[in-house]
């Protein structure tokens, strides 16, 4: 014999078993359930509660993970690489100037590879000629900046001669201050003596200046030789380091890149500063200004470095000119022809030939000058917009750092 159910099982399992379209939903829910004990007639049924869902409390993001947090970051590690890279000058300075010389070299050394010429000895043609092309310049200065010597004692008159009505009332003016402490010194004391450390003569110091660029100049052109002879066997041992394809083919992309467009901006910008040169030569010449071709030289060389450049060579051409000419308005002449041409230079030749595509903004080009100057002087000025356009390469081929790369440019 079977086991005999309760009633009230049995009637649910006919109901799950075989639904009626037609059946009344209130006579059905009346049905009792398996698990629930029956509901006694007139007796409402009981509601269920239902439990509230707490949601987990939101994940604390730390403050170097928020806007401001990241942006002081970035801060500090600027600021802590441009410290690093001041202590150690006398080892990172002539790498970084070896590197970009290199890089502007190596076109013409890619070139003669093409002739079936060795590296070293295509690397060692290229630097043979850049240091004979660098000797010959200063040979060729030579003779101006020795005839502007000659003259500086005349010149140092001179200067002395027109400043003297402005050096008058100078001086009336320390003598009446020093009178003035004189009677304020009712005591009678003496003044405390101070202590004087004596420092190195100039011919001393001139002298380890010397040695110091030459020891530069040596390390600078023997690494130039090195990475053009052994920098593309190194790009491709350089290569093999990420584990992707994807990661490799973004490092050779940046460094074409920089390669490409860091040789061809330096190259382009110093045609320009060379037109420039030629012509501020040509017009202190017809203007009447002594050593015309030293000035040019002068231009060329500081116009590398973006405004300040141009400011110095005006302010050295405009106190030159009061000094040479008599005359007020012949003197006013130089700063307003070479103020022309500057601009001429600035304002139409180089945007159209160098293009948008490199164009920095003027804001970003003076703070990277100012850390130039602060971590290697007249070298740091030199290669702060070079090494500015690097970073900007760098940048643009990040999708997180594209947006700063914007930033860069020029609006």
């Amino acid at each position: 014999m079977g086991v005999r159910q309760p009633c009230g099982e049995m009637k649910w399992a006919i109901f799950s078993a075989f639904p009626f379209p037609d059946a009344d939903p209130a006579r059905v829910s009346a049905i009792p359930q398996p698990d629930e004990p029956p509901i006694a007639p007139g007796e409402a049924p009981v509601a269920v509660q239902q439990v509230p869902v707490v949601e987990p409390p939101p994940a604390v993001i730390p403050w170097w993970g928020t806007g401001p947090g990241r942006a002081a970051l970035i801060v500090l590690l600027v600021f802590a690489l441009a410290y690093t890279l001041q202590v150690t000058r006398e080892l990172v300075l002539p790498i970084v100037v070896a590197l970009v010389i290199a890089i502007v070299l190596s076109p013409i050394a890619a070139w003669l590879h093409k002739l079936r010429l060795p590296h070293a000895l295509a690397a060692g043609i290229v630097v043979i000629l850049f240091a004979g092309s660098v000797a010959a310049g200063l040979y060729a200065l030579a003779d101006p900046a020795a005839s502007w010597m000659e003259r500086a004692p005349q010149t140092l008159r001179d200067v002395q001669r027109k400043l003297r009505k402005v050096r008058l009332p100078m001086l009336q003016a320390q003598q009446a201050a020093r009178q003035v402490e004189e009677l304020t010194n009712v005591d009678g004391q003496k003044a405390t003596p101070e202590v004087v450390v004596k420092e190195a003569s100039l011919a001393r110091r001139l002298l380890t200046s010397t040695q110091k660029g030459l020891i530069y100049v040596a390390e600078t052109i023997v690494l130039v030789f090195f990475i053009l002879a052994f920098g593309d066997a190194f790009v491709r041992k350089l290569v093999k380091i990420p584990a992707r394809l994807r990661d490799k083919i973004h490092v050779v992309k940046i460094l074409h890149e920089i390669k490409e467009v860091i040789s061809h901006y330096l190259f382009t910008v110093a045609c320009i500063n060379a037109g420039l040169g030629v012509a501020t030569a040509v017009a202190m010449r017809l203007l009447g200004m002594p050593n015309a071709i030293l000035w040019g030289v002068m231009a060329a060389t500081f116009n590398f470095v973006p405004y300040l450049g141009s400011a110095v060579t005006l302010t050295v051409l405009t106190v030159v000119a009061l000094i040479t000419f008599d005359t007020l308005a012949h003197a006013a002449m130089v700063p307003v022809v070479f103020l022309t041409l500057a601009t001429i230079e600035g304002q139409i030749v180089n945007p159209i030939i160098v293009g948008r595509r490199m164009s920095l903004s003027p804001l970003v080009i003076v703070i990277a000058l100012m850390i130039g100057a602060w971590v290697w002087g007249i070298v740091g000025v030199l290669l702060a917009v070079p090494l500015l356009v690097m970073i900007k390469i760098y940048f643009s081929h990040s999708e997180q750092l594209a947006p700063y790369a914007e930033a860069l440019g020029k609006d």
